[in-house]
């Protein structure tokens, strides 16, 4: 099954579909078996590496399209949140690099399969899941990414002569199907599906009552710095579960210095019930210093979002600034 796989990523990187389609024109998949529904995209139109991307959920589909709309000239994201939508959408991946880009298992894969590559052809096939880092496919992440790849090669040559042919726009309600690809009856063949994704919105945790009303006793006003965010540099020793950990830090803006530092990952706990919890985790921070925020200083849309709900709660502004100095010095002395 891994052999056959390889052979198609061959096959797609012959083709390099990517020279004829953006990651905009995406296509549907049905799964054959369970009826989910995912999304391929390819990237590498403009840069290398050229990959074909399998978005697994909506959550994820989201995630994408909002990274595709960003201007890679001028990008409103800030950088920890572009890499946070990436890292945390569900997807499977076949990525074209460099022999130096891959990792341990990655090669010792293609070693075990006898193949050989050169260049900027050497395949990667990694599975992304939230709080993880990439990592190999299990076998049914294997089967999935067949279908993809095989699929695709089954489209590509309309979708060269009109690459636009992978959308249609539905009359009757004015919005657009795409090209999907199912499995109808053991035949493989063309269908359309909606295409009406939500947009993607950064998750609201609530944060607990209880200790937003602790919070509001304290007389101590102090502004803060905040910072909630996932730091790409996995840790752990199998290469199949390694995962990367979030760092959730507050610091008094007057004096510089850290009210709490906390790291956080989701080898215990889901990675939603590690979104959840953040709202808490500093409102525990600031319990512990005895203050009340007299305002919050964040600067990635991540941390906005998930003191958004407690800030309003204690009638406390919450703003967005460029930098925040007494964080930054704490990230620079921190071995990341």
């Amino acid at each position: 099954m891994l052999t056959h796989l390889y052979d198609l990523a061959d096959e797609l990187n012959r083709i390099a579909p990517w020279i004829w389609m953006s990651e905009d024109q995406h296509i549907g998949l049905r799964h054959p078996a369970t009826g989910e529904l995912a999304h391929m995209s390819l990237m590498g139109a403009i840069d290398a590496p050229h990959a074909l991307a399998l978005y697994l959920d909506e959550e994820a589909v989201q995630r994408y399209l909002l990274m595709q709309s960003e201007d890679p000239f001028d990008p409103l994201l800030p950088v920890p949140d572009a890499a946070c939508l990436m890292l945390e959408a569900r997807h499977l991946q076949v990525a074209f690099d460099c022999r130096s880009q891959l990792a341990r298992h990655e090669l010792a894969t293609i070693k075990q399969l006898g193949r050989k590559y050169r260049g900027d052809n050497w395949p990667a096939m990694r599975s992304f899941r939230p709080g993880y880092a990439p990592g190999p496919l299990n076998d049914a992440e294997i089967l999935w990414l067949t279908h993809a790849i095989e699929q695709l090669l089954i489209v590509s040559p309309s979708l060269e002569a009109n690459p636009c042919a992978c959308f249609r726009l539905d009359t009757s309600c004015d919005a657009v199907d795409t090209l999907t690809r199912e499995c109808i009856d053991g035949v493989w063949q063309n269908s359309w599906t909606p295409f009406d994704t939500e947009p993607f919105v950064f998750p609201m945790p609530p944060g607990d009552r209880a200790l937003i009303a602790k919070i509001a006793t304290h007389e101590r006003l102090t502004d803060v710095e905040c910072l909630f965010q996932l730091m790409p540099n996995p840790v752990g020793t199998n290469p199949s579960a390694m995962i990367f950990p979030y760092l959730v830090i507050s610091a008094d803006v007057a004096t510089g210095m850290i009210i709490g530092v906390e790291l956080l990952s989701v080898e215990k706990q889901s990675h939603r019930s590690l979104i959840d919890s953040i709202p808490n985790i500093f409102m525990r921070q600031w319990d512990k210093a005895g203050i009340r925020p007299a305002s919050l200083r964040v600067s990635t849309i991540t941390t906005y979002s998930v003191l958004e709900i407690p800030a309003v709660a204690l009638n406390t502004p919450l703003r967005h600034h460029a930098r925040l100095p007494a964080i930054e010095r704490l990230l620079r002395e921190m071995p990341f």
